[in-house]
């Protein structure tokens, strides 16, 4: 509800509740083909519910001071079922794996000390729990909770002399271990009561430009991270989880132009970076230096687009290292692709969009490669290539 009136202006509820059901199943799913390690087939049906709900209060104390406070929560709840045999795990019941929950409360409050200035502070102190109860595990039965703070300051400037808006803030950020994280294997450990939250600080600034045929833009940031989650892999099916710690800092800059009402070109230029400081070592898993070349028209009626991706090799890599579904397998190639697209609208409410992805069929993999512990059901000695030559077409009906 909004508008109420008075001091307190507006009030915000939700609740929601949603269930993830993963079925892993060499029974209906796949051909299994039996072998000397592996006699039988196996399903594993992981299940994770999860509800919560949230409510928020805006409070205008005057035009220049505004506030947003309120408090939500989240209850987790992961189950498994598995089967080695003649019968799926569909015959077996359901097991509870761990236990989740989080509570928190925050606030936002927004200062415009004159037209042309904001500033914008927050702060969030959140209360986590989380209880291991698989039947194998030898933490299970143990509950480990965190208290984990969270807050931000961000100032922003607009020009008098030019459409620019400049802006710097600086944050600090804690983030609990999610159950992959705590459930998996530790070498020489147990990762559910020694794996600690990460924690992150960082600044990031910079600059956007809005003028009548040109919008441009710059971000930068560079953050420290103290204990880092990060996931050594030794090989298939077996790992270690352990804190480190990390910087990184990064940058992006970019425009678009309007030739006139219809035409527009833009281009963009990213870059990441990252080092563990604990193995004084490249961090793993972080992209390398993309540009993005693009162009459309539109006149209301027809559409069409194309958009050239350069994405330079990767030379700063840490192999075997990485988290839960990724990991670095070594340097990786640059590449470049073309996609184009194109469009009619019948009407208001009719449109069809056709478009050919990565047009000269490119063999390529990103840096940012799938892999990940095999007892999870998902594991990669290789790079996975990306999708060669593809052709789409979509119909849009709005009514």
């Amino acid at each position: 509800k909004e508008n109420i009136g008075g001091v307190f202006d507006a009030v915000e509820a939700d609740v929601y509740y949603n269930q993830a059901d993963h079925n892993m199943d060499e029974y209906r799913l796949r051909d299994f083909r039996p072998s000397a390690m592996k006699r039988f087939p196996t399903e594993s049906n992981p299940r994770r519910t999860t509800w919560g709900g949230r409510v928020a209060g805006t409070f205008k104390f005057s035009d220049e001071v505004s506030l947003i406070a309120g408090l939500d929560f989240q209850e987790s709840r992961h189950e498994l079922r598995r089967r080695m045999g003649a019968v799926g795990a569909k015959s077996m019941p359901w097991n509870d794996n761990a236990k989740f929950s989080n509570r928190g409360i925050f606030g936002e409050l927004t200062w415009k000390p004159s037209d042309y200035q904001r500033v914008i502070t927050g702060i969030r102190f959140d209360h986590a729990t989380a209880t291991d109860q698989r039947p194998m595990s030898i933490s299970r039965g143990e509950k480990r909770s965190d208290n984990l703070f969270g807050g931000f300051m961000r100032y922003e400037h607009d020009l008098q002399s030019s459409p620019t808006t400049l802006y710097v803030g600086l944050g600090h950020t804690e983030r609990f271990p999610d159950f992959w994280e705590l459930a998996t294997p530790n070498t020489g450990a147990r990762a559910f009561t020694t794996i600690k939250p990460e924690k992150t600080t960082q600044l990031d600034f910079g600059a956007q430009y809005n003028g009548d045929n040109l919008q441009a833009w710059f971000s930068g940031y560079i953050g420290q991270v103290n204990d880092f989650i990060l996931f050594d892999y030794k090989g298939v099916g077996l790992n270690g989880v352990r804190n480190v710690k990390a910087r990184i800092m990064g940058a992006e800059l970019g425009a678009d132009y309007a030739l006139n009402e219809n035409f527009k070109v833009g281009a963009s230029l990213a870059y990441a970076w990252g080092k563990n400081r604990t193995d004084g070592r490249p961090m793993a898993q972080i992209p390398p230096l993309e540009a993005r070349i693009s162009a459309s028209y539109d006149d209301g009626t027809w559409s069409a687009g194309a958009i050239w991706r350069l994405v330079a090799p990767q030379k700063r890599y840490a192999t075997n290292h990485g988290n839960v579904v990724s990991k670095d397998f070594g340097p990786s190639a640059g590449f470049g692709t073309l996609s184009i697209n194109g469009a009619y609208a019948f009407n208001k409410n009719l449109k069809l969009s056709v478009g050919i992805d990565n047009v000269f069929d490119k063999t390529y993999n990103e840096h940012l490669n799938l892999a990940g512990l095999g007892s999870f059901g998902y594991a990669a000695n290789t790079r996975i290539n990306e999708p060669g030559r593809n052709i789409w077409a979509r119909l849009d009906i709005r009514y």
